[in-house]
C-alpha cells in the first residue's frame, strides 16, 4: 500500500449544497468536483497566469470556471460536445456583453418568428417532449446554429498548446445554445431520478407555440447573465479556456506543454455519462452520436472490445481485483464485469500516458478517484492509478484520502448483499513529470 500524505492545504473534493445552484444548474452533470477542491489545487501546484492548466476529463468546466479567477488559462478536453458547451458558455469574457448578448438575442427571436416551422412525427426527441415543443426547439437550434456570432480574442499560449485542427467553440454560440438546452429541459419537464443517468418526462407532454419557447428564452438569457455576473469570476480581456472535443486516451495536446493538470476521470462504477444528456445530444445531432459518444466513454457500461488481455502493467492491487473477479461465482462475473473492468483499465492506461506526455518536465497532476466494490471485493482506485502510474515511469502518491458516505453505489439498494458497511474513499492522486522519459 503507498503511503498517503496529508495535506490540509488541498479543500474536499466533495461539493456543497451551493455548487448545484447558479451557474452549476445550467446543466445536468452529475459528476464534478467542489469549487474550493480547485481553489485549493491551484495552490498546491502553485500555478499562476503565465501557465498553461490542462483538464483532460473537463465535464461541465468546474476547473477552467476556478481557474479564470486566477487568470490561468485552460484547456479542457471533453468528449461529450454538449458539455464542452456548457463549459465555454461560463466564460468570464462575456461579462460586461450584455448590451451584445440582448442584441443578438433579439436577432435570434427575430429570425425564429420569421422560418417555417416544421412538425416532424418520427423525430426522436418526442421521446422526451410533444411534436410543437421539438419543433420550436429544433427551428431555434437551427438559427442559433448559422447565426454570425461576434469574434473573439483567445489567449495566444493556449493555440500554441493543441494540435487540434477543429474549429474553436464561440463563447457567444455556446451561451445561446446552452440557454435553449434549459429552455427544453425545463418546458419538457424532466425530473430527475435516483439514477442520475435518468431522464424522466411528464406522462402527458404539453403543447406550446413559438411565442412561447421565445419568451422562456428571453428569462433563461436573463437568468444567465445574472448567474455569471454573481459567480465571482473577473471581467476578462480574452477567453482564457479553450474547450476541446477530444478523448483523453489520444489528446491533441503538444507533448510536454502542460504546466499542471487538475482532473477527475470516470470512477469504475459504470456511470453512463452520455446518457444524461441525451436530449440535449439528440438536439445537436442524431441518436448514431449519442451511441458513438457512450462506446467512447471511458468507464460507460457499454463493452465494445471483448479482446482485451490482463496487463502486468496495471499494477497488484489491479490484477488481484482481476483475479477475484475472475472466480467469482456470480453468474455475470465473467460475461460481463470483467470484459468492462478490462476495458477500464486499458482505457485508464492510455489517458495516464497521455497525460504524463502532455506535462512539462517538473511539473504535477491531481486526479481525483473514488474507491468502489465488485461484489465484496474493494476497488482501490487510489492505489491502482498509484501503482499503474508508476508502471509508467513517473512518480506517484496519493496526497489525501476522504471517507465518502454519500456514494452512488447506495442507489442500488442491493449494494449490501454482499458486503455490510461498506466504506468508500476519494483520493487525490498527485503525479510528479520529474523523473518520467
Amino acid at each position: 500500500m503507498a503511503s498517503i500524505t496529508s495535506l490540509t492545504t488541498l479543500a474536499s473534493a466533495k461539493r456543497g449544497p451551493k455548487e448545484r445552484s447558479g451557474v452549476h444548474l445550467w446543466h445536468p452533470y452529475y459528476a464534478g468536483y467542489s469549487e474550493a477542491f480547485v481553489d485549493s489545487a491551484i495552490k498546491y501546484l502553485d500555478l499562476n497566469r503565465e501557465l498553461i492548466l490542462l483538464d483532460p476529463w473537463n465535464g461541465s468546466g468546474t476547473t477552467a470556471f476556478v481557474a479564470s479567477r486566477f487568470g490561468i488559462q485552460t484547456v479542457g478536453c471533453e468528449i461529450n460536445p454538449v458539455m464542452n458547451i456548457f463549459s465555454a458558455a461560463k466564460s468570464g469574457f462575456l461579462l460586461g456583453q450584455e448590451r451584445l448578448i440582448k442584441e443578438i438575442l433579439e436577432d435570434i427571436k427575430n429570425q425564429t418568428l420569421h422560418s417555417s416551422l416544421k412538425i416532424c412525427d418520427q423525430d426522436p426527441l418526442l421521446d422526451f417532449m410533444s411534436e410543437s415543443l421539438s419543433a420550436c426547439i429544433r427551428n431555434l437550434y437551427k438559427v442559433i446554429d448559422f447565426y454570425k456570432y461576434p469574434k473573439y480574442p483567445l489567449a495566444a499560449k493556449l493555440l500554441k498548446a493543441s494540435t487540434s485542427k477543429k474549429s474553436l467553440l464561440n463563447p457567444f454560440e455556446a451561451f445561446f445554445k446552452a440557454a435553449l438546452f434549459i429552455v427544453a429541459r425545463k418546458l419538457a419537464g424532466y425530473k430527475g431520478g435516483s439514477n442520475p443517468t435518468w431522464v424522466k418526462t411528464l406522462t402527458t407532454k404539453p403543447e406550446y407555440h413559438i411565442q412561447d419557447v421565445i419568451s422562456q428564452l428571453d428569462k433563461v438569457i436573463n437568468f444567465m447573465i445574472r448567474e455569471l455576473e454573481l459567480s465571482n469570476i473577473p471581467l476578462l480581456d480574452a477567453v482564457l479556456h479553450l474547450p476541446l472535443e477530444a478523448d483523453s486516451r489520444n489528446l491533441c495536446i503538444r507533448s510536454q506543454s502542460i504546466d499542471g493538470i487538475i482532473t477527475s476521470p470516470p470512477y469504475l462504477t459504470r456511470i453512463d455519462y452520455a446518457m444524461s444528456t441525451r436530449p440535449e445530444l439528440l438536439i445537436t445531432s442524431n441518436p448514431k452520436t449519442l451511441r458513438t459518444i457512450r462506446e467512447e466513454t471511458i468507464g460507460a457500461p457499454v463493452i465494445v472490445d471483448k479482446s482485451i488481455e490482463i496487463s502486468s502493467t496495471w499494477g497488484e492491487t489491479c490484477l488481484t481485483l482481476l483475479e477475484h473477479v475472475k472466480s467469482h461465482k456470480s453468474k455475470a462475473a465473467i460475461s460481463y464485469y470483467l470484459p468492462n473492468m478490462l476495458q477500464y483499465f486499458r482505457d485508464i492506461e492510455c489517458s495516464l500516458r497521455e497525460i504524463i506526455r502532455v506535462l512539462k518536465s517538473k511539473s504535477q497532476a491531481l486526479v481525483v478517484v473514488q474507491s468502489s466494490f465488485f461484489k465484496e471485493h474493494a476497488v482501490d482506485l487510489g492505489q491502482i492509478y498509484v501503482e499503474l502510474i508508476r508502471s509508467l515511469s513517473a512518480h506517484c502518491e496519493i496526497v489525501s484520502r476522504e471517507v465518502i458516505r454519500g456514494h452512488m453505489a447506495h442507489a442500488n439498494t442491493r449494494s449490501n448483499q454482499y458486503k455490510k458497511n461498506k466504506v468508500y474513499y476519494e483520493d487525490v492522486v498527485c503525479i510528479n513529470r520529474a523523473d518520467s522519459p
